[in-house]
């Protein structure tokens, strides 16, 4: 990969999320025409207030408390314990922010527009929000074995005969029905009401819904269910909805029944200039308890949906940690039966595929948000999807093996980068979609040069190279290359001028620094190469220069080679060395400059028309001036050695002058010893002489 940065360009190895296009022709998954939308307003939609705080407070809760103390380890084996648990915290709706981020949908692309890109919900917002599993069997599977249907008919008895005037079930009335009952009946009533209130809200707000029963059943007995796809696939659909409306498909009020409390806390995780200030999570809770009970920080003001995290979630907060498969630094893994369930669920997030819902199926395309993930974004390839596809097909394809996939794991520093060619395209189908005013308003800045890439993988099966248009010659590049190459040297000499032979702990960081840089930039090449290379270089760039601003093409070898005798380089092998590598590569560089010149000087006495004199003056003439530029390169030569020569003998008189004073240390040191043993001895004499004295004295007096 070409980096385009600060800097300049630079060269790092990146990876992106498949399928993706190489090449802006090829197949690549285009937006769609934005058709003429209506704005948003809260009475065109019927119910928002789904997957918001809809329980009665002190029931719920109350019953969660016994509950928990006695299912909880049955909560974690089915993966619902941090879903329960995040489902009471209440968020409150702000019914604006929501259509506001509504109108961006795209329901071809299943992703907010926006002039800067593309961004969505993934499952890894639902697992880390909602705390709801990607892994498990599928929700609409049936039950096994005859008890547990059994189970499912007590239960719906109780709920038909609890049907009032409205033909459906309250919560209270569900509530009085079942708790403080006991027994297993108890413990999946009480699922039953989560998951009508938390999970899969029915048309009705506060009120049983008959699907969730066997569902409830299932988790009563530890069975894990991959709640995760289903609970966007709702989303998904509802957000289809509201895009269908407001591009005048559908008449009428939108019935909302998804948990679009998801949108509003994902749009808070993403966009820190209009969420509210966060509170401190308590101890042991799960990530939304930050959200608990805040309100917008602005109300009826146009949103500016410009400042977005790309990976909120690795951000380690007070009392909350990140979860396991954001490592610390990148890695790769192959998944298999015994990889963690922490690996595979980031296995499934990134994965194109189906989500499976009750009775409908949404498409799942993270690769279009790459970056969301910490990878890079490249063209979104085409995907071949299916029109008709049952619940259980969608299942079969997200549920695909994923033995022997080789899984790379960013570290949870890597924000992503975008490749050239998608910036390039991207300012064209985002002018087509936005319309040419806005785009141009908004898209000035936003690619930021640090984040777009020029495409270079050499493992293309195509093998070609994609040069974006905008590239800028390559004598530009070296230059920039240069310029960044001689600032970092200067330093580096200080810094080897003041400690040449201690390696200290800020060595070793230092070190690392730039083990990090030289991934991401062509310094590593550059220290690789010897110094003949690099003057090889650096003349063939200033020849090119020449060639285009007509300068003086006779500047002499030793002019050009002295800007870069000034250039050190950055391994730490000691002066002498130094000194003999140079020697030997200033050697090829007279030897190849001297071949180059008597080239130019052959080919110019063969176009030259003229008697025989005139021709021998000038070859005369051209030995003469090799002559003098290799005197010049000596002496350069000369100069450099004695300046090594000399640096080496005040660093070893400065080692000297340190071994000198050490010695000098050590002998007062063993001298103190020396006088500090004879004054305890003479110590231990006194004592003795004292208690003599003391003991005779004892004795006139007795006597």
């Amino acid at each position: 990969m070409v980096c385009l940065c600060e800097e300049g360009r630079c060269l790092r190895k990146t990876h992106f999320l498949k399928p993706f296009s190489t090449s802006i022709d090829g197949s690549v998954a285009e937006l769609p025409r934005l058709d003429d939308q209506q704005r948003l307003s809260d009475s065109s939609l019927h119910n928002t207030s789904s997957g918001f705080w809809a329980a009665d407070h002190h029931f719920f809760l109350s019953w969660l408390g016994k509950m928990q103390a006695l299912y909880e380890p049955i909560w974690k084996k089915a993966g619902i314990f941090e879903a329960i648990k995040a489902s009471t915290y209440k968020i409150i709706k702000d019914t604006s922010s929501i259509l506001s981020i509504a109108e961006k949908w795209c329901s071809e692309t299943k992703s907010f527009i926006f002039p800067w890109g593309e961004a969505t919900i993934t499952l890894e917002d639902v697992m880390v929000l909602l705390g709801f599993s990607v892994l498990g069997s599928p929700v609409f599977s049936p039950l096994e074995c005859s008890e547990m249907r059994d189970s499912a008919e007590k239960l719906e008895k109780v709920r038909r005969d609890s049907l009032g005037k409205a033909k459906r079930v309250s919560q209270r009335s569900w509530t009085s029905s079942f708790m403080g009952r006991g027994g297993q009946m108890e413990h999946e009533a009480f699922l039953v009401l989560w998951l009508s209130l938390f999970v899969f809200p029915g048309k009705f707000c506060r009120s049983i819904s008959t699907n969730v029963i066997p569902i409830a059943v299932r988790l009563a007995r530890g069975e894990r269910i991959a709640l995760a796809p289903a609970v966007l696939a709702f989303l998904y659909k509802d957000l289809d909805r509201i895009c269908d409306f407001s591009r005048g498909k559908c008449a009428g009020k939108v019935n909302l029944k998804s948990l679009f409390k998801l949108v509003q806390v994902w749009t808070w995780e993403r966009f820190s200039n209009i969420r509210p200030k966060a509170k401190e999570i308590p101890k042991g809770e799960p990530r939304i308890a930050q959200w608990d009970g805040l309100q917008q920080i602005s109300k009826n003001v146009k949103l500016s949906f410009d400042v977005f995290e790309w990976r909120p979630y690795t951000k380690p907060l007070k009392n909350w940690n990140p979860l396991r498969f954001y490592v610390d630094e990148a890695m790769w893994l192959t998944v298999d039966d015994s990889v963690d369930d922490a690996f595979a669920s980031f296995a499934r997030c990134v994965k194109v595929s189906y989500l499976a819902g009750n009775g409908f199926v949404e498409d799942y395309f993270p690769y279009r948000v790459a970056r969301q993930f910490g990878l890079s974004q490249d063209l979104p390839g085409l995907v071949t999807r299916r029109r008709k596809i049952t619940e259980k097909d969608a299942w079969d394809d997200y549920s695909n093996s994923l033995e022997g996939l080789n899984l790379y794991l960013p570290s949870q520093l890597d924000r992503g980068y975008v490749t050239a060619r998608y910036q390039d395209w991207w300012f064209k189908s985002a002018s087509e979609y936005f319309g040419s005013e806005e785009i141009q308003k908004e898209s000035t800045e936003a690619f930021d040069a640090r984040n777009t890439f020029d495409h270079l993988d050499k493992d293309d099966d195509d093998g070609d190279i994609d040069v974006s248009t905008k590239v800028p010659p390559l004598s530009q590049v070296v230059q920039k290359l240069e310029e960044g190459f001689t600032a970092k040297r200067r330093i580096s000499r200080m810094h080897r001028s003041a400690k040449r032979y201690k390696i200290t702990e800020s060595d070793v960081h230092m070190k690392r620094a730039r083990e990090a840089d030289a991934e991401i930039s062509t310094d590593k090449e550059d220290d690789c190469m010897t110094v003949a290379q690099l003057i090889r270089s650096r003349n063939k760039y200033f020849s090119d220069v020449d060639k285009k601003t007509g300068g003086d093409a006779s500047e002499s070898l030793g002019k050009r080679s002295r800007r870069y005798m000034l250039v050190d380089s950055d391994d730490d092998s000691g002066p002498c060395q130094k000194h003999a590598l140079m020697k030997v590569e200033q050697r090829s560089v007279e030897d190849d400059g001297t071949t180059k010149k008597t080239e130019i000087t052959r080919q110019t006495c063969d176009d030259v028309n003229g008697s025989d004199a005139e021709k021998k003056a000038i070859i005369n003439d051209g030995i003469k001036e090799a002559d003098s530029w290799l005197l010049e390169d000596r002496e350069i030569e000369r100069r450099c050695i004695g300046k090594f020569c000399s640096e080496v003998k005040k660093e070893e008189d400065v080692d000297e002058r340190l071994r000198q004073r050490t010695l000098a240390i050590e002998k007062m040191a063993l001298e103190l010893e020396t006088r500090l043993s004879k004054m305890e001895k003479s110590l231990a004499e006194i004592r003795k002489w004292k208690t003599r004295g003391n003991q005779t004295k004892n004795g006139f007096s007795a006597g």
